[in-house]
């Protein structure tokens, strides 16, 4: 064991564990995109209205209508962080630590440097396979081969999926046909590279059930 992970394991292992500073700051609720969108566009309406109607082109009234979609947008999004708050809260402070792989060949894995960026990991929340690192790089293999596979097996559909599109962020259980008897997960996860340890192992805390996954 590295003494990074060692430190890591200490700091996060046994639950319920106490949210420090970096805990504190993944516990605030999501606050959902289209909440955020709806109260950007609301903005950028309400100084295109303003400008247009400072030259008499229209009405000061069209602005109500930008200001009604950020008014939306920003109830939307204060609702969707009441809700998210609380689970991501939960997951925090009672989901397990467990060792997580980087899938080789991910495109943000490539060239990403030091900045953060989301990548597909797998890992494996049973106590049997938390920490075995060997099992972890055989189905990062298993995974880089299924994402260059023409051909898909139905029961592999959504880990294809969430390989091969760049927009999907869910975590999704690996099938028995690519991880046997055990139990484990691909997932999407803001990853910092200068937090990871050799051979594109990190740590995260994880909530499979809500699909909760952080990098630590």
């Amino acid at each position: 064991m590295t003494d990074s992970l060692a430190t890591i394991r200490s700091r996060y292992e046994a639950t319920p564990r106490t949210l420090d500073t970096d805990l504190q700051r993944m516990a605030r609720g999501d606050r959902g995109c289209l909440g955020d969108g709806l109260a950007g566009l609301g903005g950028v309406a309400m100084v295109v209205f303003g400008v247009l109607a400072s030259f008499g082109l229209v009405g000061w009234g069209f602005m109500s209508a930008g200001a009604l979609l950020l008014v939306t947008g920003f109830l939307m999004s204060a609702a969707a962080t009441a809700r998210s708050g609380p689970l991501r809260r939960k997951a925090l402070t009672d989901g397990p630590l467990v060792l997580a792989r980087v899938v080789p060949g991910d495109a943000a894995q490539s060239g990403s440097g030091d900045a953060v960026l989301p990548m597909r990991v797998v890992f494996a929340p049973t106590s049997e396979r938390r920490w075995d690192g060997r099992f972890l790089r055989e189905l990062g293999q298993r995974l880089q081969q299924l994402r260059g596979t023409a051909t898909t097996p139905s029961d592999q559909a959504a880990v294809a999926a969430v390989l091969r599109d760049a927009n999907r962020v869910e975590t999704v259980r690996l099938p028995p046909s690519l991880a046997g008897a055990d139990e484990a997960y691909l997932a999407v996860v803001a990853v910092d590279p200068r937090r990871w340890f050799a051979d594109s192992e990190l740590t995260l805390i994880v909530d499979p059930a809500s699909g909760f996954a952080e990098h630590v």
